[in-house]
């Protein structure tokens, strides 16, 4: 009788390490079957960086800020997507920041509205921040349905004189995005409502054209910018009058990846100087990025369309990964950079006797 009880004991245990084992094999398999769950990667729509998460839907916020000599430095050319200059009255430029990937909390010197900036906006779906404006720039917000924030309203609720950054009025108006946004929330305007993006390269695409490191922009006989290429960045440099721009918050030098030139023209059109640009219809443009410079076209087909940029096989442009700033000139006479001339010709030059130089300026 014991030895059948220490049968049936030996049994019993041998019955359960099985079913353990097999209990243990079920669940490696389970393991082994289950699949780590891929990675979800979001990029930012206006500079194709990773991002922790979705902004796809993020509005853009066009800020208008000053660049008279009084108002610099100024802040928030660092931490913003895209930078346009354009001319304005006089012989001074006038940027527009677009932001949506990141929200400062100083941003300024804020300025008036005019009408060529308006128009770039509204491509952009963009909220029009702006302190005053022409008199044809406020006319086109009202024209073209432009969500807008305006300092003449709003100062001391949303727009502020700041006091710690030595300047004076009208050169001393600031703004924190975040009280912005919280602003629109309030009444109810609606901010995840973006459908705007540029076109990017894969990362095997190499930019395209001639070797160019350095360009200057002659805005007015008084006003020079110019972009210095590093080739250790991939950046270029941006310089005003001869001197590296610094955020004035940030303290960081102002650098680009891409830079687009347009050339666009200006007409005196109203009281005090203001400008009409020419910027429907067609033209042509000039495109750096990664040490190259290339020829382009721009396409605007009525005052709601979307500006185009093409190469010169008619292609749309596809941006590198980063910031852009957008320059917007009169014509090629108002550009200067050198290129490399043809190594033949210049031997043939050589050859013949004839003066002949290594660059060429244009």
């Amino acid at each position: 009788m014991k030895k059948l009880h220490k049968i049936m004991i030996c049994v019993a245990m041998a019955m359960t390490l099985v079913a353990c084992n097999q209990d243990t094999t079920n669940k490696k398999a389970e393991v082994e079957t289950k699949k780590e769950p891929e990675k979800v990667v979001y990029y930012s729509p206006l500079r194709h960086e990773e991002t922790k998460e979705d902004i796809s839907k993020n509005k853009i916020y066009a800020v208008m800020i000053d660049n008279h000599d009084d108002a610099r430095p100024q802040s928030g050319l660092d931490p913003c997507d895209v930078i346009y200059e354009y001319r304005a009255e006089g012989e001074y430029t006038r940027y527009m920041l677009l932001f949506q990937q990141n929200y400062p909390d100083v941003i300024g010197p804020v300025r008036s509205a005019r009408p060529y900036f308006v128009d770039t906006a509204k491509e952009y779906n963009a909220v029009y921040i702006h302190w005053g404006g022409s008199e044809a720039g406020l006319a086109e917000i009202h024209k073209r349905n432009v969500v807008d924030l305006d300092g003449i309203a709003l100062e001391g609720i949303i727009f502020h004189r700041n006091k710690d950054v030595g300047k004076f009025a009208p050169h001393n108006g600031y703004i924190a995005l975040p009280e912005m946004i919280e602003y629109l929330n309030k009444k109810d305007i609606n901010t995840m409502d973006n459908n705007a993006s540029l076109s990017f390269k894969e990362d095997d695409e190499k930019a395209k054209g001639i070797d160019v490191n350095e360009i200057e922009l002659n805005f007015n006989p008084r006003y020079k910018t110019k972009f210095i290429y590093n080739a250790n960045t991939n950046k270029y440099q941006y310089n005003r009058q001869g001197e590296v721009v610094i955020d004035e918050s940030s303290g960081v030098e102002i650098g680009t990846t891409n830079v687009l030139v347009l050339f666009q023209k200006a007409v005196v059109a109203g009281p005090k100087g203001t400008l009409k640009l020419d910027n429907i219809g067609s033209g042509k443009g000039l495109f750096l990025q990664g040490g190259k410079l290339s020829e382009i076209t721009w396409e605007k087909a009525n005052e709601d369309a979307r500006t185009i940029f093409k190469d010169e096989d008619g292609n749309e442009i596809k941006f590198y990964p980063g910031k852009t700033f957008i320059s917007v000139v009169d014509d090629e006479s108002h550009v200067f950079y050198e290129k490399p001339i043809d190594e033949d010709a210049y031997s043939n030059q050589n050859n013949n006797g004839e003066n002949a130089q290594k660059v060429e300026n244009k």
